[in-house]
């Protein structure tokens, strides 16, 4: 055989070994591509997680408080009443008074100006079926009425004696206190004077004009024309039982 045959055998041996290399590199990066898996794309949700605010509860304005009134000598329980616009009696029920015409200085009373309510919580959303409890208020105490002992309630003096204008008795009370209604003051010649319903606080007075004019609870008027009282003559207070409480002689 020729070289030149030789020749053409290793040109074509070299082109299939070459096929054959290529193909055999093919084969197995195609085996190795269909071997390895596929990576899976995860899709991950962000939820955003929502906050509904809770409604805060509303308070309802607190309606007023009442007013204290400290009673003051010669005060009355009607003056005080009128002074304020309430009745006598939403003032004793006020203040749970067994007797209104016993008052003391310094007492403190409760005037009645309208309803007292606990403050009500208001929800703008319904959050529980059940209503809650109203607050219960607390109870009001008041001051109770400590006499000085008692009453010891004599005439201090007469004044003016024969002239009607300028004649007053004064009553002075140096005890506890005392109510004078219905008590008289008199003489032996009939002329007598009738207390009203008035309170006379310990160290306290009124005086008994007997002329004409507007009573208060120190001045108290008769409405005479004439004087009641003459020189040298004996005056006698006595209580609303009859009984002698004191005796002066006109000087």
């Amino acid at each position: 055989m020729s070289t030149r045959t030789w020749a053409i055998f290793i040109v074509i041996g070299a082109i299939v070994l070459a096929a054959v290399t290529l193909t055999i590199s093919f084969v197995r990066e195609r085996a190795q591509s269909l071997s390895s898996p596929t990576p899976t794309r995860l899709s991950i949700a962000v939820v955003e997680a929502t906050h509904t605010p809770t409604a805060l509860p509303v308070v309802s304005p607190t309606a007023r408080a009442p007013l204290l009134y400290t009673v003051q000598q010669g005060d009355t329980l009607g003056a005080i009443a009128q002074a304020h616009g309430v009745s006598v009696d939403d003032l004793i029920a006020a203040n749970d008074l067994a007797d209104p015409d016993l008052l003391a200085v310094g007492q403190t009373l409760i005037i009645p100006v309208g309803d007292v309510h606990a403050p009500t919580v208001v929800s703008p959303t319904e959050v529980s079926p059940e209503p809650s409890p109203a607050a219960t208020p607390l109870p009001t105490l008041l001051p109770s009425i400590t006499p000085s002992g008692p009453p010891l309630v004599e005439i201090g003096q007469v004044l003016g004696s024969g002239d009607v204008a300028a004649e007053a008795v004064i009553v002075r009370n140096r005890g506890g206190v005392v109510s004078l209604e219905g008590w008289t003051l008199a003489d032996a010649e009939g002329n007598a004077f009738t207390f009203p319903s008035l309170t006379l606080f310990a160290d306290a007075e009124v005086r008994v004009h007997s002329a004409a004019g507007g009573s208060t609870p120190r001045d108290l008027y008769w409405g005479r024309v004439n004087p009641a009282w003459d020189e040298g003559e004996l005056l006698t207070l006595r209580d609303a039982a009859g009984e002698v409480v004191d005796t002066y002689i006109v000087p």
